[in-house]
């Protein structure tokens, strides 16, 4: 099962002082994460967005599924990003 949700990197109007969410336009669920914001914030609307969708049925890493299971992520936005990190220091 595939979620149908299509990404854009877009630039958002600065007056919403967002980094990028889910909306819906002419029906279809849409990702937009803004491509000026740093890595930890855009790992962190994505990490937000897949939360808030129904991903139990589908293929995810088991890191993915564990910080998605986290309620709290210890307070770091960067959580996401620490993946590749430790990923290198092996």
């Amino acid at each position: 099962m595939r979620l149908g949700i299509r990404l854009l990197e877009e630039e958002l109007p600065e007056e919403a002082h967002i980094d990028g969410g889910l909306c819906k336009v002419a029906g279809e669920v849409v990702l937009y994460v803004s491509p000026a914001a740093p890595p930890w914030r855009r790992a962190r609307v994505l990490q937000q967005a897949l939360c808030q969708l129904p991903h139990r049925d589908i293929w995810l890493p088991p890191e993915i599924r564990r910080l998605l299971a986290d309620e709290d992520l210890g307070g770091d936005p960067g959580g996401l990003l620490q993946l590749k990190q430790d990923e290198d220091e092996r």
